[in-house]
């Protein structure tokens, strides 16, 4: 059981109605779609990188194990919350920051659902091809995080195809960013597309930039 001054820490960064201690409500992020169950000790709900950051520094100077999760589709484990400890879920972060039209890039967070985002983009004129069997509440986070795919990932591609870029919180709790908004990019090793599959083990996603296409005249 976590000490009550780790909780209250917990509290003082993402406010007392975003930290869940409720076994009942525990339960709700014990398990993922292998139907495996793992009990959590508390569930945190950030909202920004900042708070994410702040979080992952409590806990590392703690030694408490930390899971992320998105919507907890996954067929991986990846967000198990194996060891106790807290899991993180970003599903609140769900906002579409930027559809770029001319450069066929957008800038979203993590929680964003995938069919959501696909209909937003498909407003515009504009393709997300990837399309897991969850995506009507899968989150991005969660797809770049387990890089799925979908029947389309056949002529498309899967989610890594279409991720340029990546802001990050380590688990020290440093902010980091990867890759860009530019389709080429040559500098330095591809931590974009190490994220990517990584099941949460490397870091907390934050902050996705994806590459998009023109939305296709038939289907």
């Amino acid at each position: 059981m976590l000490e009550s001054r780790i909780i209250e820490a917990l509290r003082g960064i993402v406010g007392k109605d975003n930290v869940t201690t409720n076994k009942a409500d525990l339960l709700c992020y014990s398990y993922d779609a292998t139907q495996q169950k793992f009990m959590p000790e508390v569930v945190v709900h950030p909202s920004t990188s900042d708070q994410i950051s702040r979080i992952m520094k409590l806990a590392n100077a703690e030694k408490l194990p930390v899971f992320p999760r998105g919507a907890g589709s996954g067929f991986t484990g990846g967000s198990l919350p194996t060891g106790g400890g807290m899991v993180v879920t970003t599903e609140r972060m769900d906002h579409i920051l930027e559809i770029d039209q001319d450069n066929l890039v957008a800038v979203v967070e993590p929680g964003v659902v995938t069919e959501q985002f696909q209909k937003e983009v498909e407003k515009v004129g504009l393709f997300y091809p990837p399309d897991p069997a969850s995506l009507k509440f899968s989150t991005l986070g969660g797809n770049v995080a387990e890089c799925a795919g979908g029947p389309r990932c056949v002529k498309y591609g899967v989610t890594k195809d279409y991720i340029l870029g990546l802001e990050i919180v380590t688990p020290t709790g440093d902010i980091i960013t990867t890759g860009g908004s530019t389709m080429k990019g040559v500098v330095g090793l591809d931590l974009t597309k190490l994220m990517c599959g990584s099941e949460g083990t490397l870091g907390i996603i934050t902050k996705i930039v994806i590459k998009l296409l023109p939305l296709p005249e038939a289907k």
